[in-house]
């Protein structure tokens, strides 16, 4: 294969570049040898999530087809397509993961479901999968004949010699601006500098509050904060764009975290528009994604933002958001954090005008409300995955919350 490898190398990077998917090459003993790509699966999955090699079956050496696409148990999908020399296999190339259609809680509590995952995975797989490309199953077939042409002049790639050259083109230059012009631009430079940083920290004070309306108001004056910046990277705009965009990213996260987000949360949509900023590949696409970062902190800040409670209330909130599905008995939450039955409980109820049980029966009928949308999860099923064992006890629970029972809430939906 060492013949072969330089040209498998450029047929990795040419689909990476152009597809702005993961590319891999696996060689036939199912080791990754090639590898160009920038999704990771995020910490908290990476116990229950296979990778590629084991994910994927890439050894059928006697099938017909040339390529393959693949859909995982996960709902991911990948491209697979056969590298050979002489009849003999070498490996494959896989391009993936990538969706095909836009992820949705339904989606993702359909595949916890499936594949016996706790629900207390459910926000940190959504994140993942929006951080995933999104391309139609016509334009994964395109790639993969693409990918299937490249492979079958393969042999012939290793004596070819690409005759790439530049040739650039001078323009009519402007007479120099007279000295009164340059100062009267740079006076107007200036004040537009100061006038995008005071909007920038506004839009930051916002999100730290939690302000969707005042951060909407804001949005009608976001020229100020990315129009008219010069271009950092010459003869790029794109790339000058994204610069500015995880600037703007880790401004958001500091913002989040003074508003009281908790760090795993601010993580997770860190995470997310990181990989979601480098997969852009239009300005206007980039733009989308700012303004739908912006409003995303803000929201995650105004929802879930554990500020204004104690540092016990707050760690045992932590505890029965990340546990749903698990014990959270008074006595399992007062051991993790470490202090007495007596003072949680009562320190629990001042705060937040709630006891323990209240809270955590409003969170898991919550939760299971989001589940039930699913008609292919049967209300049992629901009940169970967010820590309901009983089926009477949770549509007791549910009817005095909601003033009617699971089976007359999911009638009254369809």
């Amino acid at each position: 294969m060492s013949n072969y490898r330089s040209s498998i190398e450029k047929i990795c990077r040419f689909s990476f570049s152009f597809t702005n998917i993961d590319t891999t090459f696996i060689d036939s003993s199912y080791k990754i040898q090639l590898e160009y790509g920038h999704t990771q699966v995020p910490a908290p999955l990476k116990p229950y999530w296979k990778e590629i090699a084991d994910l994927l079956d890439l050894q059928d050496y006697n099938s017909k087809e040339a390529a393959l696409i693949h859909l995982t148990s996960y709902m991911t999908n990948f491209i697979s397509v056969k590298v050979s020399k002489g009849g003999e296999y070498l490996g494959s190339i896989v391009v993936g993961p990538y969706l095909t259609e836009e992820p949705d809680m339904l989606m993702v509590e359909s595949m916890i479901f499936e594949n016996k995952l706790s629900i207390s995975l459910k926000n940190v797989i959504k994140q993942y999968y929006l951080s995933l490309p999104l391309i139609s199953t016509y334009k994964a077939r395109l790639i993969a004949e693409s990918m299937c042409l490249s492979l079958h002049n393969l042999q012939s790639m290793e004596s070819f010699d690409l005759g790439i050259g530049e040739k650039k083109y001078s323009s009519v230059t402007k007479a120099m601006d007279s000295p009164d012009a340059v100062m009267q631009n740079t006076k107007e430079t200036i004040d537009m500098i100061e006038k995008r940083y005071k909007k920038e920290n506004e839009m930051l004070h916002a999100v730290e509050m939690g302000d969707i309306e005042k951060l909407d108001e804001l949005s009608e004056e976001s020229y100020y904060l990315f129009g008219d910046i010069p271009n950092r990277v010459p003869n790029d705009p794109l790339r000058s764009g994204k610069n500015i965009a995880f600037v703007l990213n880790t401004l958001l996260r500091k913002a989040a975290e003074k508003g009281g987000l908790h760090p795993m949360d601010i993580h997770s949509l860190s995470e997310k528009f990181a990989v979601q900023i480098e997969q852009t590949t239009t300005i206007q696409q980039l733009a989308d994604l700012l303004k739908k970062m912006r409003l995303d902190y803000c929201n995650a800040v105004r929802k879930l933002s554990l500020k204004n409670f104690s540092y016990l209330t707050q760690k045992a909130i932590e505890f029965i958001r990340k546990n749903l599905d698990g014990n959270l008995s008074l006595e399992a939450i007062s051991s993790e954090i470490d202090v007495s039955l007596y003072e949680l409980s009562r320190q629990f109820k001042r705060e937040t005008g709630q006891n323990i049980t209240e809270y955590i029966n409003i969170q898991r009928v919550n939760e299971a409300i989001y589940i039930m949308q699913n008609p292919n999860i049967s209300i049992t099923d629901a009940a169970y995955m967010v820590g309901f064992n009983d089926l009477a006890y949770f549509t007791k629970v549910f009817k005095k919350l909601k003033g009617i029972t699971p089976s007359e809430y999911r009638k009254n939906k369809k």
